[in-house]
């Protein structure tokens, strides 16, 4: 190789590498006095007396992500966001070189944990991790009325403390109603998850009543873990529609709520090649509810994907 040709390509492997730097040195500017851990984050709540603002973000890839960093996170005005709350940024970037492994399985984890449907997501919790405000997207609000809006949340935390609180002394059918006016802030699922010793003690108070609404939102969640799980074993076909069908005897999920989630895993698999359990599900998801819009598509579905 020519002298010439020779600095060429080292000047060519300098530039990636300085390139590489920069947009790294960049997305920690952008994020300059935020933590990437979770444990940290709650850590650092607990010693400052704040809560945590948690953001889902897809920093590299998602416009609303990046609006909303544009207009309204890296403005001056954000920065007294800091007086009460810790940040916390959770990045699912398509360049995987912007987080380490360690975040890829905390978003991983901690996304599912929080019911997360699509970004950016704003999650606001106590010390404990416990969220009690979300809010998806962004509206195109500008920096100071954001700020203020997600400062004012402070008020629902307040709330929350009072319900828990009047929960305190309090007995019986009177408590379960409280904890669940405590619980109720946030989505039922993301409840389950983060409120499991309320949503236990209501279960008990009041099982006839509000003991019922949230063991079904158990049901459900365990329904929907496990699916997960039974859809990522691999299994051969008949394995898998034997374990669907303890499942479904055992956790006896919601007709629509059961066939969307079999469904809508169906199409993964089908998407990853895999037909024969792609194709279980779907039978599966028929036999939930055959008469709903979905359960009348499947036998054409079948048809004409399936014929081999």
């Amino acid at each position: 190789m020519s002298l010439i040709n020779k600095t060429l390509t080292m000047l060519a492997v300098a530039t990636l590498v300085l390139s590489s730097i920069s947009n790294a040195v960049a997305d920690d500017d952008h994020y300059k006095g935020w933590t990437r851990s979770f444990e940290e984050a709650k850590e650092l709540a607990a010693k400052e007396g704040k809560s945590i603002l948690m953001e889902f973000t897809g920093s590299d890839w998602c416009p609303p992500c990046k609006a909303l960093h544009k207009n309204v996170l890296s403005q001056d005005a954000f920065q007294t966001v800091k007086e009460d709350y810790i940040l916390l940024v959770l990045d699912n970037p398509r360049d995987k070189s912007l987080v380490t492994p360690a975040e890829q399985e905390q978003y991983k984890q901690l996304s599912g944990k929080f019911q997360v449907q699509g970004v950016p997501s704003i999650f606001l919790a106590d010390a404990k991790g416990r969220p009690f405000h979300f809010q998806s997207g962004y509206g195109g609000q500008k920096a100071e009325q954001w700020v203020a809006d997600i400062r004012a949340k402070k008020e629902t935390l307040d709330k929350r403390n009072a319900a828990f609180e009047k929960a305190e002394s309090a007995t019986g059918v009177e408590k379960a109603k409280a904890l669940d006016e405590a619980i109720s802030i946030v989505d039922a699922k993301v409840a389950v998850a983060f409120y499991g010793d309320s949503v236990d003690q209501i279960l008990e108070l009041d099982a006839d009543g509000l003991g019922e609404k949230y063991a079904a939102i158990k049901r459900a969640v365990e329904f929907e873990e496990t699916l997960g799980t039974l859809t990522a074993k691999k299994l051969d076909a008949d394995k898998l529609s034997s374990e669907l069908d303890a499942l479904i005897e055992k956790t006896k999920p919601a007709a629509e709520q059961g066939q969307m989630a079999l469904f809508m895993r169906s199409q993964r698999l089908f998407g990853a090649g895999n037909k024969p359990a792609a194709k279980v599900l779907l039978l599966a998801a028929q036999k939930l509810d055959p008469e709903s819009r979905v359960g009348q598509q499947i036998p054409q579905i079948l048809e004409n994907f399936f014929k081999d």
